[in-house]
């Protein structure tokens, strides 16, 4: 449920703010980082206790990033002629990046907490290690996906190979998914009330976005869309 609240306030800020991101997007990865550099510093020397809480609420299983991710994936399952991707597909990309930075910091924790144990030739729980080796997967398409966002990356590309590219974008959410499921696993198994809400909440909301995404794509069949040329204003070599 926590999760939810989360992505319907990253959902309403980004309709609320999509011309501040647009026009300052610099701004906004910067809050991102600093998210991150905070998360840092608690791990490291410790934050106040309701900075601590606040954190947790925020960014416990990469609540922003994932929330982000979530708004990215249904801008691109709402049909194309709805207000909701009217006012967000202008700033995808830069949610996009946003999500990224902001996953990135999730990442980084939680490689300091594991690769020492790793290294140390001893193997956590069949559950973790399996959650981890498809985190690795997620960060080398994360690193992919995230990288060819940005505008000056994409006058290097054709849209057409952009395109091809950000097809891995499906298995990059499939796969946060299973890495969400792969984690609550146990504690669903063990009848935790929490950990059965927050599976049924993550299958609610990637179920009805692949439900939505399946009606897109059939849509843009029935009206011939073009989606390569739908993206060639964003700055690609010719």
């Amino acid at each position: 449920m926590r999760f939810f609240i989360i992505l319907v306030a990253m959902a309403a800020l980004a309709i609320l703010l999509r011309k501040q991101i647009k026009q300052h997007p610099m701004v906004f990865y910067c809050i991102c980082v600093a998210f991150n550099l905070l998360i840092l510093v608690n791990a490291t020397i410790g934050l106040p206790t309701f900075m601590r809480e606040i954190l947790s609420v925020l960014m416990r299983r990469g609540g922003l990033g994932t929330a982000l991710f979530v708004v990215v994936m249904y801008i691109g399952a709402t049909p194309r002629a709805s207000k909701v991707s009217r006012w967000l597909r202008p700033i995808r990309a830069e949610l996009s990046i946003s999500a990224c930075i902001l996953i990135l910091g999730h990442v980084v924790m939680y490689l300091m907490a594991y690769v020492p144990v790793l290294a140390a030739g001893r193997l956590p729980k069949d559950n973790v290690f399996v959650s981890f080796l498809v985190a690795i997967v997620l960060l080398v398409l994360l690193l992919a996906l995230g990288g060819t966002s940005f505008r000056f990356v994409k006058r290097h590309m054709k849209a057409r190979d952009w395109k091809k590219l950000q097809r891995c974008a499906y298995v990059f959410y499939a796969l946060v998914y299973v890495h969400l499921i792969i984690m609550l696993l146990p504690a669903t198994m063990n009848g935790s009330a929490v950990a059965i809400q927050n599976v049924a909440v993550y299958t609610l909301v990637f179920g009805i976005y692949l439900i939505l995404r399946l009606r897109r794509a059939a849509s843009d069949r029935r009206q011939n869309v073009d989606v390569t040329a739908s993206i060639i204003d964003q700055g690609f070599i010719e």
